[in-house]
């Protein structure tokens, strides 16, 4: 196994010289990441009629996502350190992947099978079984994700989550048409496809990371985190938060925006996730070489403030549809560039650390704006404003993390060498 990229904060000599990626494992993540939000849809799409069979209310279904989401924003930090722990071994690694979507895998196929037993009895265990399938998701996300970081150098972030981008894009713009379909095959059938997609994809992670050379010497075990790292987690759960109850707004509001001039909310959606899907590796290609992709992650979000709180006046279906794939092109500049921030802000020895907050904190957010907004939802216009309020918020959360992270002590910018002492040159292939 190849050892992780030099551990460093992201800074603009990180970003001078930057390695290409190697993509082989870099497809196969997002093939995993493709599988997983596969798995998301068929979940959202039958959970309140597996309740419904399993005889209970479908209010139930709001509280499990609530619990879901709070839930999964405390695990998914938790997995991500123990991943970061356990990075010298592979093989250790890989287990707490595998094991995690093993048993996501296995839960999934009990599900429907307890849906439709009696009550008292297989059935009962439904809502249980149901948050048991979230959790276990939620296990082995940011410690295979998080792999990423060992395949691409900061600079190079950008590009390659470009790619996982693009993947669980166009799961999203597939899902709409394919919903029909999906209903027709009966929970059992779709469940038990997308539990095949997500051990077969993650066999192939395994198998592609286990080709890679070995290391030629000793991984070293993450060092405690210190006070800036501390400071910049708290951001980077902030930013996760933030972002994603910008993304919960701006979806949940534009098909119903569009109702007036006469676009359907599937093509509004399609259009959306097309636009995002399009748009992620040309983004990932223009911010090459920025950590965290720089201006076009800003770019990104100034595009989704103002395209937020204007998409409401779009008069007709034709321009309703534009906007969206403009928005959906926007937030792919911005998703490439958080993605890329979370492997390498905290340092790189904490990528999953980095990437389970952003995750947790899109956890967090599915739990509150089910808690605040499930039962009644704002208008259209003012899910808008709210979406572009937020966006403006994660810039700002954006501003304060680079900030932080470029105000690190100067001992570790200059990588612990005494005062006067000159630093030797850098090379192509290190720091």
């Amino acid at each position: 196994m190849q050892p992780a990229v030099p551990a460093s904060p992201p800074d603009s000599a990180a970003a001078a010289a930057v390695a290409p990626a190697r993509w082989g494992p870099v497809l196969a993540l997002a093939g995993l990441h493709a599988a997983v939000s596969v798995a998301w849809v068929a979940y959202n799409l039958y959970l309140v009629e597996l309740l419904v069979r399993a005889g209970f209310d479908t209010y139930l279904a709001a509280v499990l996502l609530t619990v879901e989401g709070l839930l999964g924003g405390l695990l998914e930090p938790l997995t991500g350190a123990l991943s970061d722990r356990v990075r010298s071994g592979l093989f250790r690694r890989f287990f707490l992947v595998m094991g995690g979507v093993l048993l996501s895998a296995l839960l999934f196929l009990a599900l429907p099978l307890a849906a439709v037993g009696a009550r008292p009895g297989p059935a009962t265990l439904v809502p249980a079984l149901l948050i048991a399938w979230a959790l276990s998701m939620a296990v082995f996300r940011a410690p295979a994700l998080s792999l990423l970081g060992r395949h691409a150098r900061p600079g190079a972030l950008p590009l390659a989550a470009s790619v996982l981008t693009t993947a669980g894009a166009l799961v999203g713009a597939a899902a709409p048409p394919a919903r029909a379909w999906l209903l027709s095959l009966g929970p059992g059938t779709t469940f038990a496809a997308a539990s095949a997609a997500l051990v077969l994809s993650a066999l192939v992670v395994g198998a592609l990371e286990r080709r890679e050379p070995a290391a030629t010497e000793p991984a070293r075990p993450a060092a405690p985190l210190e006070r800036w790292q501390v400071h910049a987690a708290w951001l980077l759960l902030g930013v996760g938060t933030v972002s994603a109850l910008a993304f919960r707004f701006l979806v949940g509001a534009l098909p119903r925006a569009g109702a007036g001039p006469g676009a359907s909310a599937a093509a509004i959606t399609t259009a959306f996730f097309g636009g995002l899907a399009l748009a992620a590796i040309p983004m990932g290609r223009i911010a090459l070489g920025r950590v965290g992709g720089g201006p076009v992650t800003v770019t990104g979000l100034a595009l989704l403030v103002a395209g937020s709180a204007l998409s409401s006046r779009a008069e007709s279906a034709g321009a309703v549809l534009l906007v969206a794939a403009v928005l959906g092109a926007a937030l792919a500049a911005v998703q490439n560039g958080l993605f890329a921030w979370s492997l390498c802000a905290i340092r790189t020895e904490h990528a999953g650390l980095g990437l389970g907050l952003l995750l947790g904190g899109g956890g967090l957010a599915l739990g509150v704006f089910n808690l605040l907004l499930a039962v009644r939802k704002p208008a259209p216009e003012t899910s808008l404003l709210a979406a572009a309020g937020l966006h403006a918020v994660t810039g700002a959360l954006l501003a304060a993390l680079h900030s932080t992270v470029r105000a690190r002590p100067a001992a570790e910018r200059g990588g612990g060498r005494p005062p006067g002492r000159p630093q030797p040159p850098r090379t192509p292939g290190g720091r």
